[in-house]
């Protein structure tokens, strides 16, 4: 693993005049991680499933939540992060992962750039034995991170099969709250959604801020809207802006939810929520031959007491 992580470092590690800007070690498990870092912020992204585990932004809270009980295991994704759901989002048909199988598989990088602003890593995953068992195309799917004042993901498929086929897929991003009773989540008022805590139940937001007081699972339709998480605990807005997006996630498992996965305390619901980038439901994606989409998800803080 060190041969690997020094050629690595070799080919794609960085520097600048601040100090290191891109550097790989060896991570929890082994698995290879990715460190980058400006002047002042830092994000680490895991080389399997191109997960990212980490931003932060100075001496502020972590923005990306983990939990606390979560375990890097190669061939599974870590409860957290952003984790890369595709070639589908949510259950698979029998006998397929949830989620795809981006988020277990190890990808490679392809390149990565810097300056004095900003750092840019691109990790990419190609077809393999194991991607061939469940998704029969052709493909390219990329993940650019680029840190900067914000961390921006772009996800992008190039659809390099024969047939065409269809897509669906999220930038699953777990963020970090003090606590989630004191949180208000603007951006989708008047907006339809799905609601699978009433059996997919379609229903409209009419309160201008959603708050949470029990498990919530929604994927909102038909919205571009950037989302802004005001969270009084941590004195902060998390801003989540997106591209070739037209469906978000909302997501907190509350108590006995999570108190039920393997991975996860039951108190620490109220330390994170889910608010994910996604082409879900209705918004599913279909490519021709030859064809590429891009879909960008991007995470700004700025402080609460801002206007």
């Amino acid at each position: 693993m060190s041969s690997t992580i020094d050629q690595l470092n070799a080919d794609f590690g960085l520097t600048q005049a601040y100090g290191t800007a891109l550097s790989f070690v060896q991570g929890e498990a082994d698995l290879p991680l990715a460190i980058l870092r400006t002047a002042n912020a830092e994000a680490r992204v895991m080389l399997q499933g191109a997960q990212i585990i980490h931003y932060q932004v100075g001496e502020q809270p972590p923005i990306i939540w983990v939990g606390e009980e979560a375990k890097a295991v190669p061939g599974k994704s870590l409860r957290g992060g952003v984790p890369v759901c595709w070639p589908w989002f949510g259950a698979g048909a029998e006998g397929q992962p949830a989620h795809g199988f981006a988020r277990n598989l190890n990808w490679q990088v392809a390149a990565s750039k810097a300056d004095e602003d900003s750092v840019t890593l691109t990790l990419e995953l190609l077809p393999s034995e194991t991607s061939a068992k469940y998704w029969p195309h052709d493909f390219r799917l990329s993940l650019e991170v680029h840190l900067a004042d914000s961390l921006k993901m772009t996800l992008m498929t190039e659809h390099r099969g024969s047939e065409s086929c269809t897509i669906t897929q999220a930038l699953h991003t777990y963020l970090r709250v003090g606590d989630i009773a004191e949180v208000s989540i603007k951006g989708l008022a008047d907006t339809a959604f799905l609601d699978k805590t009433r059996d997919m139940l379609r229903d409209t937001q009419s309160d201008l801020a959603l708050r949470l007081g029990s498990e919530t699972d929604r994927v909102y339709l038909d919205t571009e809207s950037e989302v802004i998480v005001e969270d009084a605990a941590l004195q902060r807005r998390i801003h989540v802006r997106k591209e070739g997006s037209r469906s978000t996630v909302v997501w907190n498992p509350w108590d006995e939810k999570a108190g039920g996965f393997p991975d996860m305390r039951a108190d620490e619901y109220a330390s994170m929520l889910c608010v994910e980038t996604t082409n879900a439901a209705d918004d599913m994606v279909q490519l021709a031959p030859g064809e590429t989409h891009c879909m960008v998800s991007e995470i700004l803080v700025t402080p609460l007491t801002a206007s």
